[in-house]
């Protein structure tokens, strides 16, 4: 009886992790990027395969258009980058930076397969 209880609780426990690492799997992002005066869109092409959890990219060139369109999320100032988590229609927001390499590093990380 107790070896059953054992193998039962290993089982559980593996079903559990599993679940844990199939959900990371399913996380995807919408990136925002203002470009302001130097254009960077050439970084951040690449994430947009079926390598990375990136579903959709929006550039803007424009401060003053990013500031009116989105003034909820207070842009100081471009270059910025906004890391959207997307849930069906909800977005929520994981990182916002104006550290280009601090958004790139962030990507990197989300590779599907992992």
């Amino acid at each position: 009886m107790k070896r059953l209880l054992i193998v039962c609780s290993f089982f559980l426990l593996a079903l559990i992790v599993g679940c844990s690492s199939s959900e990371k799997s399913d996380e995807k992002y919408f990136v925002l990027i203002v470009q302001g005066e130097e254009n960077i869109s050439e970084k951040f092409s690449k994430f947009t395969n079926n390598e990375y959890s990136v579903v959709e990219m929006q550039y803007l060139t424009s401060l003053k258009t990013a500031k009116e369109k989105y003034p909820k999320y207070e842009i100081e100032k471009a270059p910025a980058v906004f890391i959207f988590e997307t849930a069906g229609e909800m977005k929520k927001l994981k990182l916002k930076t104006y550290d280009i390499e601090e958004a790139l590093r962030f990507l990197e990380t989300k590779k599907e397969s992992q």
